[in-house]
Parts: C-alpha cells; structure tokens; sequence
C-alpha cells in the first residue's frame, strides 16, 4: 500500500486533487482527512492507495508555500486586531469634558434624592476643577463644620475616578463656604495664639479635619511665641496651639 498527502483550499478540492494526479478513481482509493481547514490554512487529505509512491518535491514545496502564507496572514490579522483595539481604546477615553459632565449629572441626582433645589456650577484652578452649589436650600449640603459637604467631595471623586479620571482633582464648595471657613480658621488661630501666650499653657482646640488642621498649622507658621502639632486619632483628631516662651 502506498500513500500521499494533498493540501487545496477545502477537503473536496483536496480529494479532487489527489484522485487527478494519482490517476485514480475515488473507490479505488482510502481517504483520511488530516486537516478540515479554516479561515487562514489550507485543508489536507491523506490518500491511500494500491501501488509504490514516488515524492513529490512539489508538493512539499506546496506544503512550505501554504504554511508562510498562514503566517502571513495571521500577522496581517494580529495587526489588524491590536490596531482596532487601540481605536477602540482611544474612543473609550474621556476627555475632562466628559468627566465633568458625568459628576455634574450625579450631583443633580444626588441632590435631588436630598430634596436640595441647587444650582450646579464648576471652574478650573490649578488644573483642578472646582464644583459649587448655590441656592436657597443648600446649607444642607454643608453640615456641622463642613462635614457633609466633604463627603459629598469623597464621593464626587470616586465618581471622577471610575470615569476614568486620573489627570486633576475634583472639589466641592457650598457657596464659598471654604473660603470663608479658612477665615473663620485663620482668625480662630491667631486669637488662640494669642490666649497660648498670654497664659503660658497650650490650648486644646476642637475636632477638626485634615484640611482644618492644615489651615490652623499655615496661619501659625510665622506666628512667634507659638507652635502647633495635632493629637489624638480620627475622627477625634485636633489641634493644639503651644507658647513656646515661658
């Protein structure tokens, strides 16, 4: 028994080329399929047959021809595929328009389960962007000392960040009440300078945030006779303002 290998586009022409160069018909023949096929290869039969067979240099050639052409043309697809991808990559990308909107539009939604008729407004400084409430029922948003309005912040940056942000900050202000906090701070920190000094003992102020602290800390920093560190553990953390002359 002698056998041979034909390679063609599908099974059939493969068989069909075989049975032609061999000479014979296909019931005088055994046929195994070797390789079905598919998108980017060629499709391979194994013909056996009654007879001695002699090589084909051909048809090894063939077989090397097709396997270049494969690679060929998987290359070409992966090229293709990692092109689209990094399109579809690229479209997927917000831009800080975008990112904004989003976090506008959950503000709006926030606000309105809050039942707090606001008008949502934003600027960017530093490269950041700022977020503002305004209107007649707002002070809602702000809290004791501030604290519902920096939550509000905490999640409005989570919302930025699953948008995929990762350029600049996002905050949040209830009609200037930041600024005119750090006054508040600012003055607060100078009278209890003041007291420290004149008493002669450090003076314990109240709870603050991070960012409260940090306002106290600045206002002191060239303020002489006195020094400041914090104590104590979130959320209990505060301020304590020390004479350094006795």
């Amino acid at each position: 028994m002698s056998k041979k290998q034909f390679v063609a586009k599908n099974v059939e022409k493969a068989i069909e080329l075989g049975l032609e160069e061999l000479g014979l018909n296909q019931e005088d023949v055994d046929i195994k399929i070797l390789d079905q096929g598919g998108l980017f290869r060629k499709a391979k039969v194994e013909i056996i047959y009654d007879g001695e067979v002699v090589e084909d240099k051909d048809d090894e050639k063939e077989v090397s021809e097709t396997k270049k052409e494969t690679l060929k043309v998987e290359k070409k697809q992966e090229k293709e595929e990692k092109k689209q991808e990094k399109k579809e990559h690229k479209e997927s990308e917000k831009t800080k328009d975008d990112i904004v909107k989003i976090c506008e539009d959950f503000l709006k939604g926030l606000f309105e389960k809050m039942l707090v008729d606001a008008e949502i407004s934003h600027e960017e400084k530093d490269g950041n962007v700022v977020f503002s409430a305004n209107g007649e029922t707002v002070n809602r948003l702000i809290g004791k000392r501030g604290e519902t309005m920096n939550a509000i912040q905490e999640i409005l940056s989570i919302v930025a960040r699953n948008a995929g942000n990762r350029d600049f900050k996002v905050y949040f202000d209830v009609e200037n009440y930041k600024a005119r906090r750090e006054e508040t701070l600012v003055a607060l920190a100078k009278r209890t300078a003041s007291k420290a000094i004149k008493i002669g003992k450090p003076v314990k102020l109240d709870n603050m945030s991070a960012y409260e602290r940090k306002i106290i800390h600045t206002a002191l920093q060239d303020f002489d006779g006195v020094t400041t560190k914090s104590e104590g553990e979130e959320p209990n953390r505060h301020l304590v303002v020390i004479p350094t002359k006795e």
